[in-house]
C-alpha cells in the first residue's frame, strides 16, 4: 500500500508551507488589536454563555493576538532549526486548539428549520483548521527529520481536505447555505452566470456537487494516487476561485480596507493554507522511490 520518498524531497515544500503559515497567522494576530475583532469576539463570549468576560473582550483580543503575531513572526522569519519547530508545535497547537469552538453553540446554526448538528453555520472556518494544523505538524516533524512524523502530517492534511469539502459540500443543498453562499457568488463574474441558469439553489447544489466529486477522488488518496491526483489539482483550482472572493465581495473590514481582513476576509484566506495541504499531498504523489532502503524516507501512499 505504500511506497516510500526521500525526506529531503518534501522539505521545500514545507519550508515553503512555513512561511505561509507564518504569513497568515501574523496577519491574522494582527487583527485582532483592531475594535472591530474585540467587538466580535465580545459577541462570542456573549453566545457562549460568558457575557461577563465581554467588558474585557479588548484586552483578550489584545493578548491571544500578541501570542498569535509571536507565532506567526517565528515562522515567518526565523530560520531552520529549533525556533522553526518551536514555533511549528505552537502553529499546530493554536489551530488545533481553535477545533474546540466547534463544541460551542455559536459554531452551529439554530433558526427552524435547521437546529445544530449538522447544519454549521460560523463553525464552517473552525474546519478549516484541522488540515492548518495538519501543515504545522509537517513543518515541526521535517524540523526533527522525523519521517513518521511527516506521515501523519501527510495524513492529518488528507483529512483535513475531506472535512471540509465533504461538510461544507453538503451543506451546499440547504436553503439556508445556498442564500449565504449567494452573497459571495453573485458578485462574482466568475460564478454569476450560475444564477440565470440555476436559480439560487440550483447554483449552490452545482457547487457542493462538484465538492463533493472533489472529495470522492481525494478519498482514495492511500489506495489510488493516480485517481486521487485529479482530485487533488480540483481542490487547488478550488481554492484559487474561492479566494477570488476576497476582492469581488470584498472581504476586507468595512471602513477600513486593505490590509484589514473581517471574518469573511479571514475564513476565505483560510483556504490558502488548504491550497497549500493539497499541493503538498500531491507533491507526496510525485516522489520516486528511496534510492536504498537505508535513506531516511517518508511512506507514501501509492498503487
Amino acid at each position: 500500500m505504500h511506497r516510500s520518498m526521500e525526506t529531503a524531497s518534501l522539505t521545500r515544500w514545507w519550508n515553503v508551507s512555513a512561511r505561509l503559515l507564518g504569513l497568515l497567522t501574523l496577519w491574522f494576530g494582527l487583527m485582532r488589536f483592531f475594535p472591530f475583532e474585540a467587538a466580535a469576539l465580545g459577541k462570542a463570549l456573549n453566545a457562549i454563555g460568558a457575557a461577563a468576560w465581554t467588558s474585557r473582550a479588548e484586552w483578550i483580543s489584545a493578548s491571544l493576538g500578541a501570542i498569535q503575531c509571536a507565532i506567526g513572526a517565528s515562522l515567518l522569519l526565523a530560520p531552520a532549526g529549533a525556533w522553526r519547530k518551536g514555533a511549528a508545535m505552537a502553529a499546530m497547537a493554536w489551530w488545533g486548539a481553535g477545533l474546540l469552538l466547534l463544541l460551542t453553540p455559536a459554531a452551529w446554526v439554530h433558526e427552524p428549520p435547521y437546529a445544530g448538528f449538522p447544519v454549521i453555520g460560523s463553525g464552517q472556518t473552525v474546519l478549516k483548521h484541522l488540515g492548518i494544523a495538519g501543515l504545522a505538524l509537517g513543518v515541526f516533524a521535517d524540523q526533527r527529520g522525523c519521517a513518521t512524523g511527516q506521515r501523519r502530517a501527510l495524513y492529518a492534511l488528507w483529512v483535513g481536505q475531506l472535512l471540509v469539502l465533504v461538510w461544507i459540500g453538503l451543506m451546499k443543498f440547504t436553503a439556508i447555505e445556498a442564500r449565504g453562499v449567494a452573497g459571495l457568488m453573485r458578485p462574482s463574474a466568475l460564478f454569476n452566470w450560475l444564477y440565470p441558469l440555476l436559480g439560487e439553489q440550483g447554483a449552490s447544489n452545482f457547487i457542493g456537487v462538484v465538492e463533493l466529486m472533489t472529495a470522492a477522488l481525494i478519498a482514495l488518496w492511500p489506495w489510488r494516487p493516480r485517481v486521487a491526483r485529479w482530485g487533488l489539482w480540483a481542490a487547488i483550482v478550488t481554492y484559487v476561485l474561492t479566494n477570488t472572493f476576497v476582492f469581488t465581495t470584498p472581504g476586507w473590514q468595512p471602513d477600513y480596507g486593505f490590509p484589514f481582513v473581517g471574518g469573511t476576509g479571514q475564513f476565505l484566506l483560510k483556504d490558502v493554507l488548504l491550497l497549500m495541504g493539497a499541493v503538498v499531498l500531491l507533491r507526496a504523489l510525485s516522489q520516486p522511490r528511496s534510492p536504498s532502503p537505508s535513506s531516511a524516507s517518508v511512506p507514501r501512499p501509492g498503487g
